[in-house]
């Protein structure tokens, strides 16, 4: 069945509904979880599969630390129970969290302007357009 045929009365594919749902619940839980390694968390989007069997769980977080994917797999079981629950869900789909692609490609670019920035501002001083103009002015 296409894509299109599953969308509901707003427009939206259950897919992406639940995907909603999902980033909301989990976000939710780990708030409420006292846990060094979730703490600083964020669930910025949530891709659910057409058999609702599987959810991506992207997430960004002040370090990008593989420890903080650790801590979120601890709490697995809280987070299912959470889907669960608030969800109304007879079968919670299997969750995989991965560290958002965007958020590193962000970073990685700004690493980028500023290693470019650093060297222009190198190579501008070095430049004789940059050398302190001489008064031509005789007296």
């Amino acid at each position: 069945m296409s894509r299109r045929n599953q969308r509901g009365s707003r427009g939206f594919a259950r897919t992406d509904r639940l995907g909603s749902s999902l980033r909301e619940i989990i976000g939710e839980e780990l708030r409420r979880i006292d846990d060094d390694y979730v703490a600083y968390v964020t669930v910025t989007d949530v891709e659910v599969d057409n058999e609702l069997t599987r959810a991506r769980v992207y997430f960004s977080t002040l370090n990008l630390e593989e420890e903080d994917l650790e801590g979120l797999y601890t709490h697995m079981g809280r987070l299912r129970k959470a889907i669960a629950r608030q969800g109304n869900m007879r079968r919670v789909p299997d969750l995989e969290f991965l560290i958002d692609p965007g958020l590193r490609s962000g970073t990685r670019v700004g690493e980028i302007l500023q290693t470019m920035e650093a060297e222009g501002d190198r190579a501008y001083a070095s430049s004789p357009e940059a050398l302190p103009a001489e008064d031509s002015e005789e007296e």
